[in-house]
């Protein structure tokens, strides 16, 4: 197949949370993974339940998997990734379905690219259907704006979160452990950032997806040349907006 090339991309800084939304996160994590003992609360952990070996990163070894453009470090030679520091964290006000992000899904330290359409093989050849927001492990990860909040693992995603709003839903992937599922509100922690999932032994990150009830009539385009892919769209120019300084 030919190879896909892309033009690098500075990557955005994301507004991070203040210093006792930071510590409060750390200690639900920790609550969260003494409380179950692999990261799932309790709500999730019929949904998980089939077995840790369905999930890659739960006792598999990084070593058992190929490179996959998930866990290969960003791509390198594909986008350049320059890493930023978080300043902090405001909640937008939000006029229509085309800026639906009231606040930046990932509250830590950590930065993004657009690399959305980017070819990925874990499960057969696909498009990246989100934009990869890399941060330490256990970042808390929000719901950018009221809704509810599912639980939603799968083989390729791992641990991964859901959040349904009246605009649309997001979709967050390789968490290390969950948050608050169900009702929520924006800026309520709905998980950590982590790599299970195909993303084992890969850089740490939130694969962040936007599903818009509406799809808008302007469409941004990734620098692979892809706006949609399903129905997702780039969600590059809302995280701009919602995340950067």
């Amino acid at each position: 197949m030919g190879s896909v090339v892309a033009r690098s991309v500075g990557l955005r800084s994301i507004r991070s949370a203040p210093a006792r939304l930071a510590a409060l996160a750390a200690l639900g994590l920790v609550l969260a993974l003494v409380a179950t003992g692999c990261g799932e609360t309790a709500s999730a952990r019929s949904k998980i339940a089939s077995s840790s070996s369905e999930f890659w990163g739960e006792g598999t070894p990084a070593a058992a998997l190929p490179s996959n453009g998930e866990n290969d470090a960003g791509q390198a030679g594909v986008i350049t990734y320059k890493f930023t520091t978080v300043t902090k964290t405001i909640t937008r006000r939000v006029a229509g379905v085309e800026d639906a992000l009231r606040m930046c899904p990932v509250q830590g330290q950590g930065s993004f690219s657009d690399d959305f359409g980017a070819p990925r093989y874990a499960g057969g050849f696909h498009l990246h259907a989100g934009n990869d927001i890399f941060a330490p492990r256990g970042t808390p990860v929000v719901a950018p704006f009221d809704g509810i909040a599912h639980a939603t693992p799968n083989r390729l995603g791992g641990l991964a979160v859901t959040v349904y709003g009246t605009k649309g839903y997001v979709y967050n992937a390789h968490l290390v452990a969950y948050g608050k599922l169900g009702s929520v509100v924006t800026g309520q922690v709905v998980g950590f950032v982590g790599n299970t999932g195909d993303a084992l032994g890969g850089a740490t990150h939130d694969h962040f997806e936007w599903h818009p009830a509406t799809r808008p009539a302007v469409l941004h385009v990734s620098p692979f040349g892809v706006a949609t892919v399903g129905t997702a769209v780039d969600p590059y120019p809302y995280l701009r907006a919602a995340c950067s300084a």
